[in-house]
């Protein structure tokens, strides 16, 4: 044997493996294990014997161009699932390549964010360089040993047929889910129209909240695991009690429960939509449907009933059309909030600020209803402001840089337990000055505080439930005694064994529980 054909046999070894690790590597978390990486398949044996018997430059290109189709796709359904326990939908959610660009570019830096896309494309060039280089030294076999090359295949193929559960299909499956989930991404749509053409043309009057604000808080990721999972309850459960008590002492009550949001780990955007139309909103091409729709948002039910609607916005640093649906009379974002602070790398001002921006910018003489976006508990969690006496905040130029504490995020996320620990101190954050913000200035305003989704698996793990916390909190009783028992306990700490409420079902709730004054309301 020549050693140019020793090589040649090493090159076609080499292709084999890198094409059979192609094949089996995993679309989810869970196939991230060694049974899985050495499975023998069904496609591989028909690859090698199609490369044999039709030798050629375009039939290594097309092996090469699907394996690396294969590998950008089943990356990105690994990706999914981590981030947010789904799978990928190549027809729905590319739009998310803006988002986590957004999120990479300003936690890491914009220089580092394109060193890593630069790698992950390197990655995938080198990658299919190797494929192409290996199966170009295998064709100079051929095709005086064309017959020899293609027996292993055909006998491992025979093998496939005669060994029950000796090989499987990889691809073939994983190809017809992807195009399975864009088919029900067009059927979805008709049937969120229908569900649009089906809602309640409803104008409540509010009555029972006697001109009242109300304030609508979502707090960034904040999670049913935050109570539940042992890892966290060490940080929720002490810092929930002395916010209460706080609340107790300053005169005012609280109610909690439970609710499913429509998404995991970001799309924060699908949960508003969700609880402000009424309507389950857990994909793009349904947000983008409502949007184009005259159906009412909850803050425009409010604005006929004769409330002032504002929102406070500071994750919005684009053009944000959107607004339109929702009907704010006034909506401030990362622009329009004044802030004249340092950001804390993505989050672009810390809550504390947030909250006296709406104070001072969004609540004024006669009812409004706010919506609020709480962002200091969005990853990468850190660095994390410290909170400062109130009276100091003013336009925010305090948060100069310093008055914040954590390493870099690339510190933070080379570890996961890290990563937890930074979440858990973000929420503690987050729920502390939501706290002190009610007790000091709430005014009699009516507070719904909710999570918005649970964080990504990695700080939950896979399989953790949607649900999130909601607190309705009011310093008169007599309207929190309105919400229904067997949903809504008392104190922050929501009943594990209560059920859970669709989100979408706390606006219909909302709008019957406080329609009647008291003199009014039903028996």
């Amino acid at each position: 044997m020549t050693r140019k054909t020793a090589l040649d046999g090493l090159a076609a070894l080499a292709a084999v493996i890198l094409l059979h690790a192609i094949l089996v590597m995993p679309s989810h978390p869970a196939g991230l294990t060694p049974e899985r990486l050495i499975r023998p398949t069904w496609e591989l044996p028909a690859l090698l014997v199609l490369l044999a018997v039709v030798p050629g430059r375009g039939m290594r290109a097309g092996v090469v161009g699907l394996a690396l189709a294969l590998v950008v796709l089943r990356a990105a359904d690994l990706g999914s699932w981590l981030a947010f326990d789904r799978a990928f939908n190549p027809l729905l959610d590319l739009h998310l390549l803006v988002s986590g660009w957004a999120l990479l570019s300003s936690s890491v830096g914009r220089f580092e964010a394109l060193a890593a896309v630069a790698a992950v494309v390197l990655a995938l060039v080198l990658l299919g360089w190797l494929l192409w280089a290996a199966l170009t030294r295998t064709a100079r076999l051929l095709p005086a040993r064309r017959a020899g090359l293609a027996l292993p295949p055909l006998a491992a193929a025979l093998a496939a047929v005669l060994i029950p559960g000796w090989a499987e299909l990889a691809v073939t499956p994983a190809v017809a889910k992807q195009i399975g989930r864009m088919g029900d991404g067009v059927t979805d749509l008709a049937t969120f129209t229908a569900a649009l053409d089906a809602a309640p043309r409803d104008n409540p009057r509010f009555a029972a909240l006697e001109g009242r604000d109300v304030i609508l808080a979502f707090v960034e990721s904040y999670g049913r695991s935050f109570l539940d999972d042992p890892a966290y309850a060490s940080v929720s459960a002490p810092r929930l009690a002395a916010v209460e008590a706080r609340l107790a002492q300053a005169g005012w009550h609280a109610r909690s429960g439970w609710l499913a949001a429509p998404t995991r780990g970001g799309q924060s955007w699908l949960s508003h939509a969700t609880l402000l139309s009424g309507l389950r909103v857990d994909r793009q091409i349904r947000y983008d449907r409502l949007m184009a729709s005259s159906h009412a948002s909850l803050n425009t039910l409010f604005h006929r009933a004769g409330w002032r609607t504002g929102a406070a916005m500071p994750a919005i640093t684009l053009d944000w059309p959107e607004a339109a649906w929702y009907g704010y009379d006034r909506m401030l974002d990362a622009h329009t909030l004044g802030y004249a602070g340092q950001p804390f790398d993505w989050v672009t001002m810390p809550d504390q600020y947030t909250w006296t921006a709406l104070d001072r910018m969004l609540r004024g003489p006669g009812p409004d209803m706010v919506e609020v976006a709480l962002i200091t508990s969005h990853a990468p969690w850190t660095p994390l402001p410290r909170i400062l006496p109130w009276e100091e905040i003013g336009d925010g130029s305090v948060f100069d840089g310093t008055h914040r504490d954590g390493a870099t995020p690339r510190e933070v996320w080379s570890d996961r337990a890290r990563v937890r620990e930074h979440y858990a101190r973000a929420l503690d954050y987050a729920l502390e000055v939501t706290g002190q913000y009610i007790a000091r200035d709430g005014d009699g305003a009516l507070f719904v505080v909710l999570g918005d989704h649970q964080p990504a698996p990695l700080l939950t793990g896979q399989g953790a439930p949607p649900d999130v916390p909601v607190h309705v909190i009011s310093d008169d009783p007599r309207l929190l005694a309105r919400l229904p028992g067997d949903l809504f306990g008392p104190g922050l700490v929501p009943d594990p064994a209560r059920p859970t409420l669709p989100m979408q079902d706390l606006r219909g709730l909302l709008t019957t529980v406080f329609e009647h004054p008291p003199e009014e309301e039903p028996a």
